[in-house]
């Protein structure tokens, strides 16, 4: 029979506050750099890539550090596995003694691209990953994935991958364009991407008078469009005034922005006057906030 208690119980206590206090830091450090602390949950990313039926299931080591999903318990403990609740104590240091004692037995796993989701062992893995143990034994299944998964993904850079694929899927424009990038940091922009090429698709076929294929729409709209919006976004330096944004991401501001003046103008304005505008509302937006934030400061 297994005895638990005594100072092995001690130590497995101990070792869990130690997690804890890691999953406090890790959660202190996401608010103040907005890095993903949450793991990934199965059942969204299943539904996002469309998985089938996985494989069947081999048995062999996996490292601890591509383990970033659960299938059911992804409230209680962070991306690297640390226990968020005081009240997984018990159930922790228990399960860190049988480690001990007998070690573990293997967890249960679904492999998606290079990262794991665990559908039985959470706590095992928590123990694990808390002792540094680099690896744990593991029954994986593995679902075909549509698109690479990385460890360091969250769901949105997941949704962007099959967005983008799907984009390129219907245009070519990686085979047709292959030196042009098409990049956005937001879901949902490669299908406004998409509309951008469908209006400039429905014109030139109202001045062809006949149908254009889609592939060749895309070609024309990257020329005539979308290369010299990108080449006013450069010569006025748009960019430096969006940190962390895509020459893409530009793209569709600058070519929102021109339809909101050209309505409000009741006339055509030109890529570079655009941009030129939208640099300059952008700064001024900046400096009114530095504004108002110094004044709070000094109590004006």
């Amino acid at each position: 029979m297994t005895e638990f208690g005594g100072s092995k119980r001690v130590a497995a206590l101990h070792q869990f506050r130690q997690a804890r206090r890691k999953a406090e830091l890790r959660a202190l450090l996401s608010k103040i750099t907005g890095r993903q602390d949450n793991l990934l949950e199965f059942e969204e990313v299943r539904k996002t890539l469309a998985l089938a039926h996985p494989n069947p299931e081999q048995l062999k080591d996996i490292p601890l550090d591509s383990i970033v999903g659960t299938v059911s318990r992804y409230h209680d403990f962070n991306r690297q596995f640390y226990p968020r609740m005081d009240s997984d104590e018990d159930r922790w240091a228990r399960v860190k003694e049988l480690m001990e004692i007998r070690g573990l037995d293997p967890i249960e796993v679904y492999q998606v691209g290079d990262v794991y989701f665990v559908l039985d062992g959470n706590h095992r893995v928590s123990v694990a990953r808390q002792l540094d143990t680099g690896t744990i034994e593991a029954y994986v299944k593995v679902f075909r994935s549509p698109v690479e998964v990385n460890p360091d993904d969250n769901l949105e850079d997941v949704v962007l991958r099959i967005e983008h694929k799907e984009l390129m899927e219907d245009t070519h424009l990686d085979e047709i364009r292959p030196d042009v990038e098409i990049r956005v940091t937001l879901p949902g922009r490669y299908r406004e991407i998409l509309q951008h090429i469908e209006v400039h698709r429905y014109y030139i076929g109202l001045e062809q008078d006949e149908e254009i294929p889609l592939e060749e729409a895309a070609a024309s709209w990257v020329d005539h469009v979308y290369l010299p919006a990108i080449r006013a976004i450069r010569e006025k330096r748009v960019m430096e005034d969006f940190p962390g944004r895509t020459e893409t991401d530009l793209y569709l501001w600058l070519k929102k922005h021109q339809w909101e003046l050209e309505k409000a103008l009741k006339r055509n304005v030109p890529d570079w006057d655009a941009a030129q505008d939208l640099k300059l509302q952008f700064s001024k937006r900046i400096w009114q906030r530095i504004r108002r934030i110094w004044d709070r400061l000094t109590g004006k």
